[in-house]
C-alpha cells in the first residue's frame, strides 16, 4: 500500500511494470458471445500498442471553478486504495493489463458535497501517436450534480486507444457522462466505463460512436441503495469493415432500483456489431423496474448485427422488459420523399441520419447536437 502522497507516483509506475508482467501473462479475452457469435482480430497486435506508449498527448478538462480537478499523486493512500482500481483491476484481462501498463494520461475530478454545476465539465482526448491510455475518476460527493461532455477524436497514424471511466456517486449525487467518439477508422477503441450509485444517486451514460477500426465499448453500473437509478444509452453509425463491440448491464443490488439501457445504430456496407445488454436484480430485490431495448437499422446485404439481450432477475416483484429490432430501410418512406422532390439516395442518407436523432437529442446544447449530426452526415456521405 501506498503510505504517503510523496509515494503514490513512485507506486504507480510500478505498478506500470506490474501491468506489463500480467499482460505478458494474460491471453487475449474471447470475444465469443454465443453460438456463431464471435468477433476475431487477426490483425490487432497488442505488443505494437505497449510498446509505442505515447507520453506526450494529454486530455484538456474544463470545469467550474468548484469543481476539483487532481492527478493520481494528489490522492491520499487511503483515497488511492478506495478509487483508483475500486471499479475496475489491471489483472481482469489481457487489454485492461495493457491499459494500466501503457497508462499515460489520468485526472480525478471531483464534485464537492452540496455544490450544483450549472456549466459543463468538457474533457477533450486527442491522440496522433501510435498508442493512448487514459483514466478518468469521477467522485460526486452527497447532494453534488455535475453534466461532463467529453470528445474523442485521432488521426489515422493512431493505432490503439484505451479509456477507463469510473464513477462514484454518493447519496442524492446526479452525474451526466455524455461521450461523442469520432476516432480514426484505423483506431482500435477499448472503452470501459463503470458506475456505483449509492441511495437515491442517479448515473446516467449518453454515448454516440462513429470511428474506430473495432470499438469496445463496456458500461457497467451497479445500484447499491434504495432509489439509486442508471440509464445507459447509445447509438452508432458504421460502415466500411468497421466492428463495434457494444455491452451494458446493470446491476440491481437493493430494492427499489430503476434501470434503462437502450441503444440504436445503423450499420453499412460491411460494417458489424455484437451488442449485448444484461440486467441482474439479485435475490431479496423487489419494487425493481428495468428496461432493454436495442433498434439496429440494416443498410446493404453484408452488415451483420448479433443481438444478445439477458435478464437475470431472483424476484417476483419487479418490472421487467427487454426487447431487439433488427429492421431494413423503409422503402414506404423513402418514396415518400421521393415523391416530395427528394432524390433516392438523399432520402435514404436522411432516414440513416434521422435514425439516430433520439440519440443525439439526449446530448445538451444544440451546438454540440449539430455537431455530432455534421460529423455523421460526413460519414454517411463521403
Amino acid at each position: 500500500m501506498k503510505k504517503n502522497i510523496q509515494s503514490i507516483g513512485i507506486s504507480l509506475q510500478k505498478e506500470k511494470e506490474l501491468a506489463k508482467e500480467l499482460f505478458k501473462n494474460l491471453g487475449i479475452p474471447s470475444l465469443k458471445y454465443g453460438l456463431g457469435i464471435q468477433i476475431i482480430l487477426n490483425e490487432l497486435d497488442l505488443n505494437k500498442a505497449l510498446a509505442k506508449e505515447n507520453e506526450e498527448e494529454r486530455m484538456s478538462i474544463e470545469a467550474p471553478k468548484e469543481v476539483k480537478i487532481l492527478s493520481p499523486t494528489e490522492l491520499s493512500s487511503e483515497e488511492q486504495e478506495y478509487y483508483w482500481e475500486g471499479l475496475v483491476s489491471a489483472d481482469e484481462n489481457k487489454f485492461l493489463a495493457l491499459h494500466h501498463a501503457i497508462l499515460n494520461d489520468a485526472k480525478i475530478i471531483i464534485i464537492p458535497q452540496n455544490v450544483s454545476c450549472k456549466e459543463a465539465i468538457r474533457i477533450t482526448s486527442h491522440f496522433s501517436n501510435k498508442a493512448k491510455a487514459e483514466s478518468i475518476i469521477i467522485i460526486a460527493e452527497q447532494n453534488s450534480s455535475a453534466r461532463i461532455i467529453e470528445e474523442s477524436i485521432s488521426e489515422n497514424e493512431a493505432y490503439y486507444k484505451s479509456q477507463v471511466v469510473q464513477i462514484y456517486a454518493k447519496e442524492n449525487a446526479i452525474i451526466e457522462f455524455y461521450s461523442f467518439q469520432n476516432l480514426s477508422t484505423e483506431t482500435y477503441n477499448m472503452t470501459i466505463k463503470r458506475g456505483r450509485a449509492e441511495r437515491n444517486a442517479k448515473i446516467s451514460w449518453c454515448d454516440i460512436s462513429l470511428g474506430g477500426k473495432f470499438t469496445q465499448l463496456h458500461i457497467q453500473t451497479s445500484l447499491l441503495c434504495p432509489n439509486a437509478k442508471t440509464q445507459a444509452m447509445g447509438g452508432y453509425f458504421g460502415k466500411g469493415t468497421q466492428i463495434f463491440d457494444i455491452y451494458s448491464e446493470a446491476t440491481h443490488k437493493a430494492s427499489a432500483t430503476e434501470c434503462l439501457l437502450y441503444n440504436k445504430g445503423v450499420l453499412c456496407d460491411m460494417a458489424r456489431t455484437i451488442i449485448r445488454g444484461k440486467i441482474s436484480i439479485e435475490n431479496g430485490n423487489s419494487k425493481c423496474k428495468a428496461k432493454q431495448k436495442s433498434e439496429n437499422l440494416i443498410v446493404g446485404e453484408h452488415a451483420r448485427c448479433d443481438a444478445v439481450p439477458m435478464l437475470e432477475v431472483n424476484n417476483d416483484d419487479v418490472t421487467c422488459s427487454h426487447g431487439v429490432t433488427i429492421s431494413h430501410l423503409d422503402e414506404e418512406k423513402i418514396f415518400y420523399l421521393t415523391a416530395r422532390g427528394i432524390d433516392e439516395e438523399s432520402a435514404r442518407n436522411m432516414i440513416i441520419s434521422g435514425f439516430l436523432d433520439p440519440i443525439i437529442n439526449q446530448f445538451p446544447e444544440e451546438a454540440f447536437q449539430e455537431k455530432i449530426r455534421e460529423k455523421l452526415w460526413e460519414k454517411i456521405t463521403q
